[in-house]
Parts: C-alpha cells; sequence; structure tokens
C-alpha cells in the first residue's frame, strides 16, 4: 500500500503545522472533554479531576520526555543540545500515559470506590484519544514498523513523510496501536455499569498494556533492557498492576456487598427482639 498524502496540513515559512501535531492535540483534547463530560452531573468529582487534571498534564509532558530520551539514551549521549527540543515526535506515549496518570491519581482527592469511578470515566476516552493520535502518526509517517511483504505493509511517497525510508514497505505498527485503542474504547462501553468500580480501568491497563508488547515485536525502537524495549517494560508493568487491581476492585465490591447484606439481615433481625421483650 502505497500512501502519497502530505503530512503537513499548512506552512508558513520556516514553521510548518503536520497532521501528527493537530491529531494529537485533538485526541488528547478529546479524551479530556469527553471525560469532563461524563462527569458533568457529578460536579464535585468534575472538580476534584480538573484539579488533578492541571498536575497530571504537565507531569505527563516531562515523564512522556523523559522516557523518550532513555529509550534513545545512546542517541542523546552525543546529542546532548537536543535533550530539550520538544516535539510530538520526541515524546513517549507510555511514558506520558504512566508518568501522567499517576500524578494525576495521587492528586485525586478522594479516596476509595468514588476515585475508582472516576478513573473508570476517564479510561474509555483516553483509549479514543490514543486512537487518533495515533491515526495521526500513520498519516504522518511517524511509527513505522519492520519492513514486511504483506499486503497490507504501507510504504510513502510522499518526501515529507516522517517514514524511516522511501520504497520500503513497513508493518504499520502505529495503525494496529490505533485499532487496538479503537477497539478497546468500544468494549469499555459496552461493559455493563453493574460492574464494580475499577474494573474499566483495569480493563484499559491490561488490554492495552498486552496489545503493546505485542505489538513491540514489530516496531522499530532500539531494546533497552533485556531485550525489551521501555514502553513494553511499563505496559509489562502496567498488565500486573491491571490485574491486580482488577481483583482489588472485584473482591473489595464483593467484601462490601456482604457487609452492607449483613447489616440489612441485623437491622430486620433488630425489630423481632425488641418485639419478643415487650
Amino acid at each position: 500500500m502505497v500512501i502519497d498524502f502530505n503530512p503537513v496540513l499548512v506552512s508558513i515559512g520556516p514553521l510548518a503545522v503536520r497532521w501528527v501535531g493537530v491529531l494529537a492535540v485533538a485526541g488528547l483534547g478529546v479524551a479530556i472533554w469527553l471525560s469532563l463530560h461524563q462527569l458533568w452531573h457529578r460536579r464535585p468529582d468534575r472538580d476534584v479531576a480538573l484539579a488533578a487534571l492541571a498536575w497530571g498534564l504537565p507531569a505527563g509532558l516531562l515523564s512522556a520526555r523523559l522516557v523518550y530520551v532513555l529509550g534513545y539514551w545512546n542517541y542523546f549521549l552525543t546529542s546532548s543540545n537536543e535533550l530539550w527540543q520538544l516535539n510530538i515526535a520526541g515524546l513517549s506515549l507510555w511514558g506520558g500515559l504512566v508518568g501522567g496518570g499517576l500524578i494525576f491519581a495521587a492528586r485525586l482527592r478522594v479516596k476509595g470506590p468514588r476515585r475508582r469511578r472516576i478513573l473508570d470515566a476517564i479510561a474509555p476516552y483516553a483509549a479514543l484519544g490514543i486512537a487518533i493520535g495515533r491515526l495521526g502518526q500513520f498519516v504522518d509517517g511517524q511509527g513505522q514498523g519492520l519492513a514486511s511483504t504483506l499486503p497490507w505493509a504501507t510504504q510513502y511517497a510522499n518526501h515529507l513523510a516522517a517514514s524511516p525510508d522511501f520504497g520500503v514497505a513497513r508493518q504499520p505498527a502505529q495503525l494496529y496501536d490505533a485499532l487496538v485503542a479503537l477497539a478497546l474504547f468500544a468494549l469499555l462501553k459496552v461493559l455493563p455499569r453493574s460492574m464494580p468500580a475499577g474494573t474499566r480501568l483495569a480493563t484499559f491497563l491490561f488490554v492495552y498494556g498486552l496489545g503493546r508488547i505485542i505489538i513491540g515485536q514489530v516496531r522499530l525502537d532500539p531494546a533497552f533492557l533485556f531485550g525489551l524495549q521501555i514502553e513494553q517494560l511499563l505496559a509489562i508493568g502496567c498488565v500486573m498492576f491491571g490485574v491486580g487491581y482488577g481483583l482489588y476492585a472485584v473482591l473489595g465490591s464483593s467484601s462490601a456487598h456482604d457487609a452492607s447484606r449483613e447489616s440489612n439481615q441485623a437491622q430486620v433481625a433488630h425489630p423481632k427482639e425488641d418485639t419478643l421483650a415487650a
């Protein structure tokens, strides 16, 4: 599949606005707007989420850059002057997700099921935002995978594309990622509302993390540790945390349900005892 699409939306002198940047910002904006809309009728939760977001966004930007630099440490070791040259291509999605997500969760001034419900409200739209951003990478040519002879392997003809080379068909790894995120969005939206608080976030971490581990096999990112890319290592951590978090949510919900049932039974029993005593 040959893609001959101009990745530059508009250029003014030396300044070029590329589709990848526009769609990355659009994906982030859509995720934030839809998440806050989901919390619209729970104003206290919405206000808490907004306050935490003010910390999570800058933390996510810094951690996204840090993880990218660590992933390509051997390059930046000899090109230290480029350390602070921020651009979309120089940010790690997983670095931003993990770093920004941890700070966001830490700054949420609520605990227990309420915290988990806020995070559950955000999870589907985070997946949708990722899908939009990855589509921008596909249009731009960023994130191409290994060379391939598969029928859907892509090659870029436009000289402005960010593809690692031209005339070589490669795995559309960024498109795989977008499809995983889009399918995950659909899955999270159809999960029953009756599921325990925290289930959606756990599903997001497990499914998207597992997808990143698998897709890493065809990506061009350099190995960081144990033959794995740095984003694969972060994804493994998220998969493990997602499993633990999901079990905690389910078991915690069961315990709360049992305690509530016992309390109701006790309340029913007391009037009978009082009647007999009278």
